[in-house]
């Protein structure tokens, strides 16, 4: 009988082994757990993002029908036109019907001849879009466009100082030559 149990018994070398490993499957598994959920908050925002753009379409469509010269504003070369909404705008004036409580942010609208051109800045107080192009936003990530929210200071500092989308983001201006009619216009947003 001694025999047989001696056979079954693990040296401290083997359970320290196995403990080892088992940490490491451990590790490895809250860390695909964790990429996976920066994955899909990501995924949520651009979506939110997208749904938002969709409703500022609408308000700026809305707007130019009426040819509302208070929300819509030109340039000084009358080359563009546009207009700034925040989200608490497109909720007040009922373009959108969800409510976004802790979000802040807002949308430009570029008009340039014949094309529009939508530039959002959003935070749901997790993560942050800084002034991107509606045709940028598919292709941010965690990190690499869409950054950490920080504190309630740098929400206000980034809505005070974005004033349209440069072109290494998606925008039509080139560099920082930001388009001069925005700075009115984000003086005048819709809110």
């Amino acid at each position: 009988m001694d025999k047989y149990k001696d056979k079954l018994t693990f040296s401290r070398l083997e359970i320290l082994c196995m403990i080892v490993l088992v940490a490491i499957f451990i590790t490895g598994g809250l860390t695909i757990v964790t990429l996976a959920t920066s994955n899909q908050k990501a995924i949520n925002l651009k979506n939110e993002a997208k749904s938002i753009i969709e409703d500022a379409k609408i308000a700026y469509n809305y707007y130019s029908h009426l040819n509302n010269s208070e929300y819509i504003v030109t340039s000084k070369d009358g080359d563009s036109k546009g207009m700034c909404i925040t989200l608490e705008g497109l909720v007040n004036n009922e373009f959108t019907t969800k409510t976004y409580d802790n979000w802040d942010g807002y949308v430009v609208v570029e008009e340039k001849g014949d094309n529009l051109y939508y530039s959002i800045w959003l935070t749901d107080k997790n993560y942050v879009i800084d002034g991107y192009d509606s045709s940028k936003l598919e292709d941010l990530k965690i990190n690499s466009g869409i950054t950490k929210f920080k504190d309630e200071k740098f929400a206000y500092n980034v809505r005070k100082k974005f004033t349209g989308t440069s072109g290494d983001k998606g925008g039509t201006a080139n560099g920082s030559a930001l388009k001069e009619y925005e700075n009115k216009c984000l003086s005048e947003k819709i809110e």
